[in-house]
């Protein structure tokens, strides 16, 4: 009786487990990508920009940190799967020039980017900064668009072959 059940027991947790797999996406490493570009006139202090994107389909927290400079900046933020939130998008001056002393001075939410919650499913985001960059949010703008994007992909070394 005893090898009869662990035998249905063992077929049934192989036909889950078939049946679980069928299901899964491939992993092909890259799943969305947050294109952001900016062009500053000015700005003050250091700017650092902290932003973490919660990959859902991995369960892993993906942390990025973009040092602003004058002029053209291009960065991709990636995550490895389709679904995914932005949990914080903190930008930092260090050290702001304040009186009497210097202090540090932040943005939270920058760009309203922060999902609060709501997954992005299936969506890439295509981000556009342009302006003046200081503490003051009415001095620069910043529009996002979003993209179904299902197959960004990054040659591999033997496509070069």
């Amino acid at each position: 009786m005893l090898k009869k059940y662990i035998a249905c027991l063992c077929s049934f947790f192989l036909l889950f487990s078939m049946t679980a797999a069928s299901y899964a996406e491939p992993d092909d490493g890259v799943g969305q990508t947050i294109q952001i570009y900016t062009r500053f006139h000015t700005f003050v202090g250091r700017p650092s920009w902290l932003l973490v994107i919660r990959d859902v389909d991995h369960n892993q927290n993906i942390p990025y940190l973009f040092d602003i400079e004058r002029g053209t900046n291009f960065w991709l933020a990636f995550t490895r799967g389709r679904n995914y939130l932005i949990t914080i998008s903190n930008l930092q001056f260090a050290p702001y020039k304040g009186m009497p002393y210097y202090n540090t001075r932040k943005i939270n939410n920058f760009c309203h980017l922060e999902s609060n919650g709501r997954i992005i499913r299936g969506e890439s985001l295509y981000i556009t900064i342009k302006g003046n960059l200081t503490p003051n949010t009415n001095t620069f703008t910043c529009y996002v668009s979003r993209y179904a994007d299902s197959n960004f992909t990054i040659a591999s070394p033997k496509a070069a072959e």
